[in-house]
């Protein structure tokens, strides 16, 4: 045992003295200066939000599931905590009138046998060590639905001007469009074909709703997102000539024409809903027109996805069981989150409303292996400014600010930047980027930046911890900060316009610093440097979910009992184990009775 423990005392001095050195080499990093945004050197002062009183609504989940009698209980909810605050020369969060906002509560449980949870999760080859991670897939994606459920509801209020998640938007939106992406290659959903007032949804109405959302945003003309990008368009003009197409997306007719030959696919998987007539893409100038009912593919999206989401939380029927054989599987479930966050956008895009999600436990490493090396590679840092020895981004930034802290003056942010630079990595001189998994994701859609709120006065460099924030690319601010970026995918060179704050300052993104650095509490160590309507929120599900537990468990039991009672399958409804239990203890109380 003393061997054991002199070899752990040994390696474990080893680390912390690698650690020690990682942590020597961040110091005296003037260099990275410009890459780091103090509010108090901020050199606007501009609001987003004109004069007046708001609100800003803090929404955040919780979940639990709980196996009773071979059926298993999954339980979600979530709520929102309101607070009013003043924007004139100063902002003002008043957080001691910080209530729980009852108009913003949804929860749900949901029963399901063990026999039909591969129904739901469509994971017919899992094997039973794989309960618990399928298991758990279905309360997560409904939790994710509240949360999206309720900040749709408040954004529909017209004094609420903040919104913050308690999840990273761009980091909730990527897991569940792959299962979108998934469910559009099968073809095969209960969401398609569902009545709505302007005819049944379709598969071609999700996959245009997956790319374009409302079609007020940024579709780029390039690769996979090229068909789109032409759709977008027609959607607009109604019918173009094949010329006038490619002349307003940029392109080259060589290009045009493979993309024309897209198109046709799309509209033939689409079973011919997609343009009103049939063309030939050899034809010269082909001319395009969409179908009439196209035009309506959100209106029908929205529906279908409102109609799901208040089956699932307003209603006795069960959540999943469309009926006897058909279920709404995670797949299902996550199409409509990504729709849910579609939707958001919509309303954040007029710039009207902010929506912010906080991720605190991030394990995200872009910053260090594409931000950094493109704001090189742009003169922002010095060209021999060498690469961090850390590959986790918020270490680096939380060791970095602590032993610069007279280049961290807190409040502080990163600079922001496009949420693609999480698909890429560094590339070479005249590429400077490449795609680290093959594709890089659409550019302006979400940016990110890092922050850090709180500094101790007596000693600088023990300070708050490190978040990340993201939020919505908005048009009319944003448009201001993009770049022209030479990138590889797969095998091939192409342009990209991400967003990039680069040596600039967007002012919404000093005004969130701002906004954050007002409403945190320094009082309690878990909301220092974080948010206090985030962290009400956090403890009231977490509670509530402990709660209901045991009331549900006994519901459940209840009605379970009689039902194995009546039809006699005591060892089929009842885990093995629980009755050996039970009558093993019967046993032994008999045999106390005795003596």
């Amino acid at each position: 045992m003393s061997f054991l423990a002199e070899k752990l005392r040994r390696q474990t001095s080893e680390l912390a003295d690698l650690l020690t050195r990682r942590i020597n080499d961040l110091k005296d990093k003037d260099g990275l200066a410009s890459l780091i945004k103090n509010l108090s050197k901020s050199r606007t002062k501009t609001s987003f939000f004109e004069p007046g009183d708001y609100y800003a609504v803090g929404i955040d989940g919780s979940m639990d599931y709980d196996e009773v009698l071979e059926m298993l209980l999954f339980y979600v909810c979530a709520t929102g905590f309101r607070c009013k605050f003043t924007v004139n020369d100063e902002i003002k969060f008043y957080l001691d009138e910080v209530f729980r906002d009852r108009r913003l509560m949804a929860s749900t449980s949901v029963p399901l046998w063990i026999e039909d949870l591969y129904y739901v999760t469509e994971e017919s080859d899992s094997t039973e060590y794989d309960l618990t991670r399928t298991a758990e897939r279905i309360p997560y994606s409904l939790m994710t639905m509240a949360e999206l459920y309720l900040a749709l509801k408040a954004a529909d209020e017209d004094d609420v001007k903040l919104i913050l998640l308690d999840r990273p938007i761009h980091g909730t939106y990527g897991p569940v469009s792959r299962d979108l992406r998934l469910l559009l290659k099968r073809k095969k959903s209960v969401l398609f074909e569902m009545n709505t007032s302007h005819g049944p949804t379709s598969y071609l109405d999700f996959s245009l709703a997956f790319i374009l959302g409302s079609g007020k945003g940024y579709i780029p003309p390039r690769g996979r997102y090229l068909p789109f990008a032409a759709v977008h368009r027609l959607l607009k003009v109604g019918e173009c000539s094949f010329k006038e197409l490619i002349e307003d997306l940029g392109i080259s007719e060589r290009v045009g024409r493979s993309m024309l030959k897209n198109l046709l696919k799309m509209h033939r998987d689409s079973g011919g809903r997609l343009f009103a007539e049939d063309f030939n893409p050899e034809d010269e100038n082909p001319t395009l027109k969409i179908d009439g009912q196209v035009k309506n593919y959100w209106v029908r999206v929205k529906e279908t996805s409102l109609l799901i989401v208040n089956r699932i939380f307003g209603s006795y029927e069960h959540p999943l069981m469309l009926s006897d054989d058909s279920w709404l599987t995670v797949f299902d479930l996550n199409a409509v989150n990504v729709m849910l966050i579609q939707m958001l956008r919509e309303k954040v895009i007029d710039g009207k409303l902010l929506v912010v999600g906080i991720a605190k436990d991030t394990s995200a490493s872009d910053y260090v292996r594409a931000v950094i090396p493109y704001a090189r590679h742009d003169g922002l840092i010095p060209k021999d400014e060498k690469p961090p020895n850390l590959r986790h981004d918020r270490a680096f930034l939380t060791i970095l600010s602590s032993v610069n802290s007279h280049l961290f003056d807190a409040p502080w942010r990163t600079i922001s930047y496009d949420a693609c630079f999480t698909t890429l990595v560094e590339g070479g001189d005249e590429t400077p980027l490449r795609a680290a998994r093959q594709r890089i994701v659409m550019e302006r859609q979400f940016v990110k930046a890092y922050f850090q709120l709180r500094e101790f006065k007596s000693d600088l460099g023990v300070r708050s911890p490190t978040f990340l924030y993201d939020r919505f690319y908005i048009p009319n601010v944003d448009d201001k900060f993009h770049a022209e970026i030479m990138a590889v995918e797969g095998r091939k060179k192409i342009k990209i316009s991400p967003y990039w704050e680069g040596e600039g300052e967007n002012p919404l993104d000093t005004f969130i610093l701002r906004l954050l650095s007002k409403c945190d509490n320094p009082e309690v160590m878990e909301a220092m440097g974080h948010n206090q309507l985030l962290y009400l929120a956090d403890k009231a599900v977490k509670n509530e979910v402990k709660m209901i537990r045991g009331l549900l468990r006994g519901v459940a039991d209840l009605e379970l009992g009689g039902l194995s009672r009546r039809q006699k399958i005591f060892t089929i409804a009842r885990r093995f184990r629980d009755i050996r239990r039970e009558v093993e203890g019967a046993r032994e109380r008999a045999v106390m009775e005795e003596k």
